[in-house]
């Protein structure tokens, strides 16, 4: 008798599936040449590096019958060497600055947890009267002293204290989402994609981290989406922006400006890119093998620099 899939397990492949493309070998126009890293037939997304460069932690949702393999794994940059961090369904993981720590979106999206890089018990983030319905997109801040996430309830803007333990919520538009990417180098401020909840566009902001200074990032592509990466040395920013029926990545100059094209296949969805610490290679989602897997690519960042100058 086949063994029926946990209804944890089938609404997270509902979502994943969602968006899938068909099963096509696509012909990618990359700006640099990818390799694959992940090829199991399971759901994988959501690649976080770790702040030594050693090893890529992403969110695995497994087939109907291995739903115990779903949760957080940990693999090495060249694929050799993967092991189980989380049992459990978890997306949008994060590494803690410090190595130590990973935050993710937890049961079913419901919360936000934080569990030891090595494993172990995961702990709760922010009070159950908040709302995290369908994934808070948690993001540390560069001390890893404070966690900013979507509260779902007031689609508000909130970065929870870690020291204190307190929330707070420093940013809300009416009928827009504001969806955190990451923290500016500085600390300062915040990254978001800011989504028209009805049209489903964005616009990208910088908020600051008390909420009170706002700042729009001009010059991105017009269907930007979400999944902000901001480089390493703060200068470059990769986002996830929609074409038609599929997401591609795209680079543009930190401050604003015009983009160009980074990795994008037709058909297939590239997102929710990650930089290495180093800012040399870039891992991220793609589904142009038919699946969803983990892809890594080497980045000439002073090649991408001069284009940039050059078209702004």
């Amino acid at each position: 008798m086949k063994r029926e899939l946990p209804a944890r397990c089938i609404t997270a492949s509902l979502l994943f599936a969602a968006t899938i493309a068909c099963a096509i070998d696509a012909h990618a126009q990359d700006r640099f040449k990818a390799v694959r890293l992940t090829s199991d037939p399971a759901l994988e997304g959501f690649a976080t590096w770790s702040p030594d460069g050693a090893s890529i932690v992403y969110s695995r949702i497994a087939e109907r019958d291995s739903c115990e393999k779903t949760g957080l794994w940990r693999v090495s940059p060249d694929g050799s060497r993967s092991a189980q961090v989380f049992s459990g369904l978890a997306e949008h993981p994060q590494w803690s600055p410090d190595g130590r720590h990973i935050v993710f979106d937890a049961d079913s999206g419901k919360s936000i947890k934080i569990i030891p890089a090595k494993g172990g018990t995961p702990t709760g983030v922010v009070p159950d009267t908040m709302q995290i319905k369908d994934g808070g997109t948690p993001c540390w801040s560069p001390d890893g002293s404070q966690i900013a996430f979507l509260e779902r309830g007031t689609m508000s803007l909130c970065v929870a204290s870690l020291k204190t333990g307190q929330v707070a919520r420093i940013f809300q538009k009416e009928g827009m989402m504001p969806i955190p990417g990451c923290w500016s180098r500085d600390g300062g401020g915040i990254l978001v994609a800011l989504m028209d909840r009805q049209t489903r566009k964005s616009t990208l902001w910088e908020i600051s981290s008390d909420g009170r200074e706002k700042k729009r990032i001009p010059g991105h592509h017009e269907g930007l989406y979400r999944h902000l990466a901001l480089s390493p040395d703060g200068s470059l920013l990769v986002y996830a922006a929609l074409e038609g029926r599929y997401l591609g990545l795209w680079i543009m100059p930190a401050k604003g400006g015009r983009s160009i094209p980074f990795v994008v296949s037709h058909p297939g969805h590239n997102e929710s890119a990650s930089w290495s610490p180093d800012g040399r290679r870039l891992a991220f989602t793609s589904t142009r093998s038919g699946n969803f897997d983990i892809w890594m690519m080497d980045v000439d960042v002073e090649l991408i620099q001069q284009e940039l100058k050059a078209l702004n």
